[in-house]
């Protein structure tokens, strides 16, 4: 199990600002249970699916299917057992998330924690279950790199693995079995730096052809990847860091773990992969 659950600042704080612009405010069983006030918060809750964020304020937050507006915690599910990553929600008032919070040293709350993490490039929000780690300011928790990635029993083994977002390219990665990611679509993979220099030499070899913003493409950055999207308005494009990878202990990369639906190819392409000769310098 992980220590916190993990989502994108950039789905996080369009909630938080469509609370903080309300003037009414839905209760919640979260609110009931954790005794406080009426007040903007985000919502964090369990089901079947996974755990969740959402915008306590009213007039109510649809998507265009007439569903409620939600984020998810994307993690690791082990198949056989159906345990997930997430830390279990102990009590229906810890998910109650204000977002405004009077510290007496100064902190942020909630609120201001986003924005300034959307200002100064923070990709990632981690949430802690426990709301006594407020008292020493580890609740919450943002970074340009994700935490909590590899699950702590996994074991690993080499495959050869590929997805759409990065064109159909075949890479080699050490998968770790058992294990699916994104609603069991996808795999969770770890790249060793050749396979990744691979990758990126790809993705650059489809710009200018392809769409604007139909790929990414990677920079190294000492031993860091900057995974880079690109943003077009009609008069030009530019490119924007969207995510950031750090090597693990074995010196492999978490290729868009989490977000990026990693499957197996066929053996075939298993050798083309693994040629040492196709590496990027």
């Amino acid at each position: 199990m992980s220590d916190r659950l993990w989502f994108r600042v950039d789905d996080v704080l369009p909630l938080a600002e469509h609370a903080a612009a309300t003037r009414a405010y839905l209760k919640s069983r979260q609110q009931y249970r954790a005794g406080v006030p009426d007040q903007a918060a985000l919502i964090w809750s369990h089901d079947t699916d996974g755990d969740w964020l959402s915008s306590n304020g009213v007039p109510r937050w649809y998507d265009a299917d007439g569903a409620e507006h939600r984020v998810l915690a994307e993690t690791w599910t082990h198949t056989a057992t159906g345990a997930t990553g997430n830390p279990v929600l102990a009590d229906d008032g810890h998910g109650f998330l204000p977002l405004h919070t009077g510290h007496l040293d100064g902190r942020r709350g909630l609120l201001g924690l986003l924005r300034y993490a959307r200002r100064h490039g923070m990709h990632w929000f981690g949430l802690h279950p426990d709301p006594a780690s407020e008292a020493a300011g580890d609740r919450y928790r943002i970074s340009r790199s994700r935490g909590d990635i590899i699950p702590p029993l996994a074991t690993w083994t080499p495959a050869t693995v590929t997805c759409d977002v990065v064109g159909g390219g075949a890479y080699r990665a050490m998968v770790a079995p058992g294990y699916t990611t994104l609603i069991r679509t996808g795999l969770l993979c770890r790249f060793p730096r050749f396979a990744v220099q691979r990758m990126a030499a790809h993705l650059d070899a489809l710009y200018p052809a392809d769409m604007p913003g139909e790929h990414p493409r990677l920079r190294f950055d000492g031993d860091e990847v900057a995974v880079e999207g690109e943003n077009d308005d009609g008069l030009g494009s530019r490119w924007f860091e969207d995510d950031r990878v750090v090597p693990d202990s074995n010196r492999c990369y978490a290729i868009g773990a989490y977000q990026w639906p990693w499957t197996l190819v066929a053996s075939g392409a298993t050798s083309r992969a693994a040629d040492p000769t196709d590496r990027s310098r």
